[in-house]
């Protein structure tokens, strides 16, 4: 769910003040709408920003005792809504009546596993969940629970190992590590996918790959279900497996950074079950509260996560002047790499044309502030530009190169042969990892059975 710095209810306040206290959730206050306390914003102890919660949801409440029917944790998945090098932000899904939210972690496995409550070595958080049904009529009959902890104060580099439920009724344990100390040149790596819609085993397949590859963390292009409002979908996604090997065995310890695709469609789903920064943009959707774009650095390379999915022409305009802000903000002495994502790709010559008013107002901001790659989606295929600066080819290094990641799923597309502007096209399922070591880069695209599709590096 989103950051957002705002003012707590006095239920709220009270939650926190017993939470930062190290209690359990035998102390969790109770009120309406379960054992655990009423919420609609609080900030999560250690953390320095508010989470809030969309008004959409019901039975909103910090971490409680209520088990239910279902209680085991499913859908368990790693991201960052805070500061990458100190936090990690963790969601999963339980049956509908189940309202434990704890996270236990601590940096020893064994202590972590053996834990049922905080104590010597191992650190408890508490979050918050709450009931929310699909925004379409077509699925109205659909309810999921969904939790939400929020765990910060973390050392930088740090291997962390966490489960997540409550007492009695944990998850498997994992791992998770923050990134280094801002602006640091220690080596890392993510993986690159998008489009998985309609195939969750080629996306789990992907997800074995971003597991063996030992990525740090990984960039989603978008359209991850076919319909962003069935939930239906969203459980294919987080319970996809390619053989004995499942989604979550990577999803769970490799955070995962989304832009939304058209086919999320703005849907309540996609906000409630993932947690990213909240920027307070003046975004699409009542339920976004600002997660619509955002954006985070890791090391010493910067990450703008854009939302191409509009009903206003006029986001385009307001996406734009928010990046100048971010970007024009940034020490490009200290950050020696820039990244844009979004979904639709502004270069392609595949089936999906690029949108003229994207082209015109990010290709500017690209230029102006010479982003070096921008990674999206859309088209399901890989491609990968020449360098392109003011829409002409450009000297390697000197250009923006432009990435169609779209092969996670979704039916393929055939890629034409008459764009100047590409460097190579490709019909195939596939990811790319791209390795970041100071001023290098190096970069490879393969496919799915780990053929390599091509590779390079550019020096800073």
């Amino acid at each position: 769910m989103t950051k957002l710095r705002l003012g707590l209810t006095l239920t709220s306040l009270v939650a926190v003040a017993l939470y930062a206290c190290g209690s359990s959730s035998d102390d969790a206050p109770s009120g309406g709408g379960g054992n655990g306390a009423p919420v609609a914003s609080y900030t999560p102890k250690r953390c320095d920003y508010a989470v809030s919660l969309p008004e959409s949801v019901e039975d909103a409440t910090m971490d409680g005792r209520d088990v239910g029917a279902e209680p085991t944790p499913k859908n368990v998945h790693v991201s960052w809504a805070g500061p990458p090098s100190s936090s990690f932000a963790v969601n999963w899904g339980t049956g509908l009546d189940t309202r434990l939210t704890q996270v236990l972690y601590g940096t020893d496995p064994a202590a972590v596993a053996a834990a049922d409550r905080a104590g010597a070595g191992v650190s408890v958080q508490l979050g918050h969940t709450f009931i929310f049904g699909s925004s379409s009529p077509l699925y109205a009959d659909q309810k999921a629970r969904v939790h939400e902890g929020h765990v910060c104060g973390l050392e930088p580099g740090t291997t962390y190992y966490y489960k997540v439920g409550g007492p009695g009724n944990w998850s498997a344990v994992y791992d998770v590590a923050t990134a280094p100390a801002p602006e640091k040149t220690t080596p890392f790596r993510f993986v690159l996918s998008g489009d998985s819609r309609g195939d969750p085993g080629a996306f789990a397949e992907i997800q074995r790959a971003a597991r063996d590859a030992a990525a740090d963390f990984q960039i989603f292009t978008g359209d991850a279900v076919m319909v962003g409002a069935n939930q239906l979908n969203w459980d294919e996604f987080f319970q996809a497996k390619a053989g004995s090997f499942a989604a979550e065995e990577a999803l769970a310890r490799i955070p995962f950074m989304t832009v939304v695709g058209n086919h999320e469609a703005l849907a309540l789903n996609y906000f409630v079950q993932f947690a990213f920064p909240g920027e307070e943009t003046e975004g699409e959707s009542p339920d976004s509260r600002g997660e619509e774009w955002y954006s985070f650095q890791y090391g010493n390379a910067y990450f703008l996560m854009l939302n191409d999915t509009v009903t206003d022409q006029n986001s385009f305009a307001r996406e734009a002047a928010w990046m100048k802000t971010k970007l024009d903000g940034l020490d490009r002495t200290k950050i020696d790499w820039v990244f844009a994502v979004h979904h639709r790709p502004l270069y392609t010559c595949s089936n999906h044309s690029p949108l003229a008013t994207q082209v015109d107002l990010w290709g500017k901001a690209y230029d102006e502030h010479e982003v070096d790659m921008v990674l999206a989606g859309h088209n399901h295929c890989y491609e990968r530009s020449k360098p392109i600066r003011a829409g002409v080819e450009a000297p390697m290094g000197s250009g923006t190169i432009y990435v169609t990641a779209g092969g996670a799923g979704a039916p393929l597309y055939s890629t034409g042969t008459d764009c100047p502007l590409e460097q190579i096209t490709e019909k195939t399922r596939g990811y790319v990892i791209i390795d970041i070591d100071g001023k290098k880069l190096d970069y490879r695209a393969l496919r799915n059975d780990a053929s390599e599709i091509e590779s390079f590096s550019l020096m800073k």
